[in-house]
C-alpha cells in the first residue's frame, strides 16, 4: 500500500511540474507578462465553448469537474493499484467538461424550442383580438407571470417600445432563439404584420406555428427514442463489466488476475478506455442534434 501511495504521489508531481512548465513566455506590447497557465488557459476555453453554446459554465462548475476527475483518477489507482488507471482518470478533466456543456445545449435548445412554440400559440391567440403585436404580447406576458413564455417575448416587447419596427424586432428575436425552424414563422410574422393582420394572414401564420408544434412533436419522439437506444447501450457497457469481475473471482491459486498481473493490468485498461470511449461517442451519436433545430 505504501509503495501505491509512492507511486501516485510521484505520477500527480510530475505531472503538476509538466503543467508549471507551460507558464513561459512574454508579451511584446506593454511591458513583459508571465503567460497563463495550462489550468487558466483551459478554463477560459471552456467558457468561451459554453459561451458559444449558449448555456451557463462558470469557473466553479470547471474546478468542481476537475475536482471529481482526479478523485476518480485516485479511486480508481486505490483499488485497482494500476497505474495505468490513474492516469486515464486524468482524461476525465479534458472530456467531463465539454461533454456536459454539450448535454446541457442540447436540454436547453429543446426547452427553447417547447418555450416557443407554447408562446407563438398565446400569441396567435391574442391577434385577433387585440390587432397589435406589441399588445399581444403584453397580454401573454401578463397571463403568463414570470413563466417561460415572459422569457421568449419580454425582448420583444421591449425592442418595440423603444421604437423599432416589428421587422426589426422579430429578426432580432429570430438571432436570439438561433432556432431554424423558427425562421419560417418569424418570415410569416413580419408579413402578417405588414398585410395588417388580416384573416388570411392570420391563417398563414397559424399554419406556420403548426408546422413548428409538429416539428416539436417529432423532435420529442427522437429524443425519447435516444434516451431508449442510451439506456441500452449503457447496460451493454455493464454487462461486458461482468467478464473480468466474474473471472477475477475464479481461484487460481495465486493472486487476482487483473490486479497483480502486467496483461491483466492491459486488459483492464483497455476495458476502462473502449468503455469511456463508447460511452461518450455513444453519446454524441445518439444524441438530438441539436445544430438541425
Amino acid at each position: 500500500m505504501a509503495r501505491s501511495f509512492i507511486n501516485a504521489a510521484l505520477f500527480t508531481g510530475w505531472l503538476t511540474l509538466s503543467f508549471l512548465l507551460l507558464i513561459t513566455g512574454n508579451q511584446k506590447e506593454r511591458g513583459r507578462k508571465k503567460e497563463e497557465s495550462y489550468w487558466a488557459r483551459e478554463e477560459k476555453r471552456l467558457h468561451s465553448q459554453a459561451y458559444a453554446a449558449g448555456v451557463s459554465w462558470g469557473g466553479r462548475e470547471t474546478k468542481m469537474v476537475w475536482l471529481f476527475s482526479l478523485s476518480a483518477a485516485c479511486s480508481l489507482y486505490l483499488i485497482t493499484g494500476n497505474l495505468l488507471l490513474f492516469g486515464l482518470g486524468w482524461l476525465l478533466t479534458l472530456i467531463l467538461p465539454t461533454l456536459i456543456i454539450n448535454n446541457r445545449k442540447r436540454r436547453q435548445r429543446l426547452e427553447t424550442l417547447m418555450a416557443l412554440t407554447d408562446s407563438l400559440r398565446q400569441l396567435l391567440a391574442r391577434l385577433p383580438d387585440q390587432g397589435s403585436l406589441s399588445r399581444a404580447i403584453e397580454m401573454v406576458i401578463e397571463s403568463d407571470g414570470r413563466g417561460e413564455r415572459t422569457k421568449i417575448l419580454r425582448q420583444v416587447l421591449e425592442e418595440l417600445r423603444l421604437g423599432s419596427s416589428v421587422r426589426e424586432a422579430v429578426v432580432l428575436w429570430q438571432n436570439s432563439i438561433k432556432l431554424k425552424k423558427f425562421d419560417h414563422v418569424a418570415e410569416t410574422l413580419i408579413q402578417a404584420n405588414k398585410d395588417g393582420w388580416t384573416p388570411a394572414a392570420l391563417r398563414a401564420l397559424d399554419k406556420s406555428v403548426q408546422s413548428l408544434e409538429a416539428d416539436l412533436q417529432a423532435v420529442l419522439l427522437v429524443a425519447q427514442k435516444a434516451a431508449s437506444r442510451k439506456r441500452q447501450l449503457y447496460a451493454a457497457l455493464l454487462m461486458s463489466w461482468s467478464f473480468p469481475v466474474v473471472l477475477s473471482m475464479l481461484d487460481t491459486g495465486q493472486k487476482n488476475l487483473y490486479l497483480y498481473s502486467l496483461p491483466g493490468k492491459l486488459l483492464i485498461f483497455a476495458y476502462v478506455a473502449v468503455s469511456l470511449y463508447v460511452a461518450v461517442k455513444g453519446q454524441e451519436y445518439l444524441s438530438l442534434n441539436v445544430e438541425e433545430l
